[in-house]
């Protein structure tokens, strides 16, 4: 999918790869100085050391468009029911993006394990339903379109968060070593944030630490 600061990228190379270019159609007879005025007026350094990499800053930009214009990719629509296999696809894919980012990686490596072993559960307090979180990579729920869940008192997010996650005496959420919040009812650890396009809680088991 092309983003809309990659479109930015993509039309600035194609304005500097048609200025270049216009420079190499200028006849050999051209003065230097109708060559240089039509480059700076697409913005390019006409210096000499600039010009002296033009060939090669020509080479990267054809590059770059080229790659570009390639067939975008779309994006993989998630769907908004938690009990949904495509929104526990969306839901993996979510936490190993996680894995990458060092200030989220602890947590999500943990949520991940919790989705391996089963102990991830998924709510969404809006529509009122929670249910445990699969694997949908697994060998055993490979042909697992959805799962009924269990239905829970419906509510909005605020009142919802205010009465399940734990906050410490300053009146600040509390959290784990992980980074992750505490869920007051199970005593676990807890997320909230957005997969796909809505918001969802999970909690799960803390992690066992050695003594």
């Amino acid at each position: 999918m092309v983003t809309p600061l990659q479109s930015v990228r993509l039309l600035s190379s194609q304005f500097l790869l048609k200025a270049i270019k216009e420079t190499e159609q200028q006849s050999q007879s051209q003065s230097s100085g109708t060559r240089n005025a039509l480059l700076q007026r697409y913005g390019i350094d006409t210096s000499s050391d600039a010009t002296r990499s033009q060939k090669t800053l020509s080479a990267l930009l054809e590059a770059i468009s080229s790659k570009a214009n390639a067939a975008p990719t779309l994006a993989k629509t998630v769907s908004t029911d938690v009990t949904s296999a495509s929104f526990m696809e969306g839901l993996k894919e979510k936490l190993e993006e996680m894995t990458d980012v060092q200030s989220t990686s602890s947590q999500a490596k943990a949520m991940l394990a919790a989705l391996g072993a089963g102990t991830l559960t998924v709510t969404d307090p809006v529509k009122g339903v929670t249910v445990k979180a699969w694997d949908v990579d697994s060998a055993k729920e490979k042909s697992t379109s959805g799962k009924s869940g269990d239905k829970v008192e419906a509510t909005d997010w605020s009142s919802f968060l205010k009465s399940h996650l734990a906050r410490g005496d300053t009146g600040a959420y509390t959290k784990t070593a992980q980074g992750s919040y505490i869920d007051i009812p199970s005593g676990g650890s807890a997320y909230f944030g957005i997969i796909g396009a809505d918001y969802v809680y999970l909690t799960w088991p803390h992690e066992k630490t050695a003594a």
